[in-house]
């Protein structure tokens, strides 16, 4: 081999090296980044703005799924066509302008991601118009690109029966869980179009298996659908007897269903209403004050009760807290004059420590926090009290990770998705850099040697 080949070879390996260090995150490696989010709709790529679907008017019998704000025309207009007042391809200041569109490409941005086997799941919510498909999904075993193309799961039929999902939980069951708001939720117009509901999609057959509607007694307001930002999924070895709880942030409740029993109740409690001293952020370059409520429930492992420990937290306050679940399944329980003293106050994560979601690692009792207030990803042991001096810091940055919107922890992996959510909100993204990350780090290396391994184990 000569020496010109060698040379080559070397400066390949350095430059692939490199390039992997670039894309790590403390001990996260990145696994996917967007600058702008794309489609592959049956093998056709969504690439930039569209009027209509997809080209094969045979791969698209979804087309008569058109969410309009102009009913007069919602009977006859032609799908494929633009409406009369659109005059261009591109995203444009005024929302209304827009209706009808299938995908204006600006307009998508990503919230919730899980991985479950070789199948990476991403929700985009319907906050603006243009969003083909708001569940969506990447194969692992099939995917060498740093920004692929989203699919519609299980397929854009199934998918467009979905008005907007913010986040997935999947059970061991082999069930994909998720709240569908029924909600396009369009700045200055937003608009109800079906009755928020539990959805459960079974993972082996691809096919839905439950729409529950959520009671008008779960909805204590005509803006509670807002709030129905995640959802957390209790069960042991029955998978029939399975539990939800969906976190309402807006008008601060926790709704649990009861998958064998059909049904569904909601409790309330001041540890779900936001600290307004947590109020102020500064993300993005963006500042601004939030009054979300009770935002994250995780569970830890069963007790000898049968029964686990729930934490949750408002996303605008420092604070975690806790209760258990045998208190979340009694319905009656909301009577007792004793129901306030159930819940728990565990502690302070720490300054700037507003956090969307977290969830539990069972074998080392870590749990793992998406810190929009400081762009980060922390940890703290459940063994240890909750103090900032028990909370590390796991990799931090105002770009790469601003605001992380959601963590999973999946077997040993935390999985955690940063979109730039307050710069769509409040400014413009840059569509020329990348503002949509996923990242995935492995729990044991995460934790070693910080604050979140587990407290050493003495034996007499």
């Amino acid at each position: 081999m000569s020496f010109k080949i060698v040379y080559m070879f070397v400066i390949l390996f350095l430059t692939k090296s490199s390039l992997q260090q670039s894309r790590r995150l403390g001990k996260f490696r990145e696994v996917f980044a967007w600058k702008q989010l794309t489609y592959n709709i049956n093998g056709n790529l969504l690439l930039q703005d569209r009027f209509g679907d997809v080209e094969d008017r045979q791969k698209r019998e979804t087309d008569k799924i058109v969410f309009q704000t102009d009913k007069q025309d919602a009977g006859d207009r032609n799908w494929n066509q633009p409406p009369k007042h659109a005059t261009d391809n591109t995203t444009t200041a005024e929302p209304n302008s827009e209706v009808g569109r299938f995908f204006i490409q600006y307009n998508n941005l990503p919230m919730g991601v899980e991985r479950v086997g070789e199948r990476l799941f991403i929700t985009v919510p319907r906050r603006r118009y243009g969003i083909p498909s708001t569940l969506n999904y990447i194969d692992l075993k099939d995917t060498k690109s740093r920004s692929p193309a989203l699919r519609p799961y299980p397929d854009l039929w199934q998918a467009r029966s979905l008005t907007s999902v913010y986040r997935t939980r999947a059970d061991k069951c082999g069930r994909l869980w998720m709240v569908d708001t029924g909600l396009l939720e369009i700045p200055d117009n937003p608009q109800q179009i079906q009755t928020p509901a539990i959805v459960i999609f079974d993972l082996n057959t691809n096919k839905q298996i439950l729409r529950y509607p959520l009671k008008s007694s779960d909805l204590p307001a005509a803006n509670t659908p807002t709030g129905l930002a995640s959802i957390t999924v209790d069960v042991n070895e029955d998978c029939s007897d399975a539990y939800a709880y969906i976190v309402d942030l807006t008008t601060f409740g926790i709704i649990v269903y009861s998958l064998k029993e059909n049904d569904s109740w909601r409790h309330t409690h001041a540890y779900f209403h936001f600290n307004p001293t947590a109020a102020n952020l500064n993300i993005a370059g963006e500042s601004f004050q939030w009054s979300d409520g009770i935002f994250s429930i995780t569970l830890t492992e069963p007790q000898t009760d049968g029964c686990r420990t729930a934490y949750f937290h408002p996303m605008i306050s420092t604070e975690e807290f806790s209760v258990s679940t045998c208190v979340l399944k009694d319905r009656a329980i909301r009577n007792s004059r004793s129901y306030f003293t159930l819940y728990s106050y565990v502690g302070k994560r720490g300054e700037n420590s507003q956090t969307t979601m977290h969830d539990y690692h069972p074998k080392s009792g870590a749990i793992f926090f998406a810190d929009i207030g400081r762009d980060a990803v922390s940890c703290w042991n459940t063994g240890k009290m909750l103090n900032p001096s028990n909370v590390a810091l796991l990799a931090r940055d105002r770009q790469r990770m601003s605001y992380p919107s959601d963590l999973h922890v999946t077997d040993d992996e935390v999985w955690v998705m940063a979109n730039t959510l307050p710069r769509f909100g409040y400014s413009r993204l840059d569509t020329n850099e990348y503002n949509f990350y996923i990242y995935s780090g492995n729990v044991n290396e995460l934790i070693a040697d910080t604050v979140c391994s587990a407290p050493p184990t003495y034996f007499g």
